[in-house]
């Protein structure tokens, strides 16, 4: 009698931190920080340019307009609609070749479909002067915003799944602190020449005329997409880790890899806390664009200073927040800091018009995100498959970006409906306008929102020798 041969059994790929030496994996680690650093100063061009586009060119040229909320809605929530398709990540690495590939590809041709904004602001200025071409500025502004995003949230996907696969889980949890820093050291570098142009711009000196003709607004972006692009470089220099596999798949496996994700109640009980998240942000969004732009009556300069001052607060905070969510665990911290960021909207409900400068107190409340950042940062890699890591990360963004996405579009609808509306109080003597009471719905629900976060016990993050 012949014995049977022993098939061979399956052998799950070893982790990138378990067969690399520690000096590439340090390296590893230094190129995701130096990229996060790059992409936020560029970021910080980016985002201030579409923020004078849309509020200072299009906004106050449409207060009268009856579809203004749906307007601002669609040109928020039009990018997080269209990263649905970012669930094919796992199959674009697999045309390409490789999470490398992608990430260092897309940051390269993403910050050129930005230029398109500066090279069209002329258009759509003109476009939003009337009341009938209004809601294409809007559409033109909103679908190139969403081109770039698409792009770019199919990398965040892939990135986030590659620095999982470079990590050790005991440095994971600082790992992200350290990233969180330098991207917002980035960004306040960036907020920091940007606010310097703006003052320029708005002040009465000699400088303004060297940078009249708009030639300032073709400048700042045109600096943020260089900036963009180098954040490739970083990534480009980075050890290319094969724990996923980067074949070309058959399009019944791609729907497996896609679904994988449902199979993990934990991972699911993450997702579930992030749209709750985004859902109440989204129901917001209109109002806050609406209240800073008319009520407060908030300038560009004002703006981006209380942008810095939440991104320099979180910068101070992060290891220290890093450290608080390893000693109280995550439910505990997103309790305690979403209960702090929910006092910034009863702030906004009980800001009278034109006290602009209660924004910067509101800021401070602000704050207390970065404890939520470096949690669910921390969370998306750890409760994710190894082998499917990719799937993982593009299903929690693609769900949260959806639901922030859907909950703005709602949001811009009932603002619309109901912004001239003024509700009493009775007993109170108080009286609240939509805005308002949207301000205070979000922040109970903002603050009660980690019930919908439920955790497995496990053992405290500990620091691995040599790493």
């Amino acid at each position: 009698m012949s014995a049977r041969p022993i098939e061979p059994q399956p052998v799950e790929p070893r982790s990138f931190f378990e067969t690399t030496p520690i000096f590439r994996r340090r390296a590893a680690r230094d190129a995701f920080c130096r990229n996060a650093f790059l992409w936020g100063v560029g970021n910080s061009f980016v985002n201030s340019t579409f923020v004078i586009y849309f509020l200072k060119a299009l906004v106050p040229n449409a207060s009268d307009s009856a579809a203004l909320g749906t307007a601002i809605a669609w040109t928020v929530a039009a990018p997080r609609l269209i990263g649905a398709l970012r669930l094919l990540t796992p199959w674009a690495i697999g045309v390409i070749g490789g999470r490398k590939r992608l990430c260092v590809g897309a940051a390269t041709f993403s910050p050129l479909i930005l230029l398109a904004l500066p090279l069209g602001a002329p258009l759509f200025e003109r476009l939003a002067t009337t009341a009938t071409s209004l809601n294409l500025a809007f559409f033109l502004v909103g679908a190139i915003w969403a081109l770039h995003h698409l792009v770019e949230y199919v990398a965040t996907a892939a990135l986030w799944s590659w620095m999982g696969d470079a990590l050790s889980p005991a440095s994971r949890l600082r790992f992200f602190a350290r990233r969180e820093r330098r991207l917002l050291l980035g960004k306040l570098v960036g907020l920091a020449l940007v606010g310097v142009f703006t003052y320029l711009e708005s002040s009465q000196t000699f400088a303004l005329e060297l940078l009249s003709s708009n030639a300032w607004r073709i400048a700042l972006p045109s600096l943020g997409v260089v900036f963009l692009t180098a954040s490739a470089v970083p990534l480009f220099r980075a050890p290319e880790i094969c724990v996923e596999n980067a074949r070309k798949t058959s399009f019944t496996a791609m729907l497996r890899q896609i679904a994988a994700p449902l199979r993990s109640r934990p991972f699911l009980s993450l997702v579930l806390f992030g749209c709750s998240i985004q859902a109440i942000l989204g129901l917001t969004q209109a109002p806050q664009y609406y209240f800073r732009a008319t009520t407060l009556q908030l300038s560009l300069f004002t703006s981006l200073t209380a942008t810095a001052i939440v991104n320099f607060g979180q910068w101070s905070a992060a290891s220290r927040a890093a450290r608080f969510v390893a000693r109280r665990g995550v439910p505990t911290a997103c309790f305690l800091a979403l209960g702090v960021a929910s006092l910034g909207f009863l702030l906004y409900a009980a800001t009278p018009a034109n006290a602009w400068a209660l924004i910067f107190v509101a800021s401070i409340f602000w704050i207390a995100w970065v404890v939520v950042n470096i949690a669910l940062n921390n969370e998306i890699t750890k409760r994710s498959e190894p082998c499917e890591r990719s799937s993982f990360v593009a299903f929690y963004f693609t769900a949260t970006t959806l639901s922030f996405g859907v909950s703005t579009m709602l949001g811009g609808r009932l603002f619309d409906r109901f912004r001239d509306v003024v509700w009493s109080i009775p007993g109170l003597d108080l009286e609240l306008d939509y805005c308002r009471l949207i301000f205070i719905l979000g922040a109970a629900l903002l603050a009660s929102s980690p019930t919908f976060l439920f955790c497995r016990r496990e053992p405290p993050n500990t620091r691995a020798p040599n790493d």
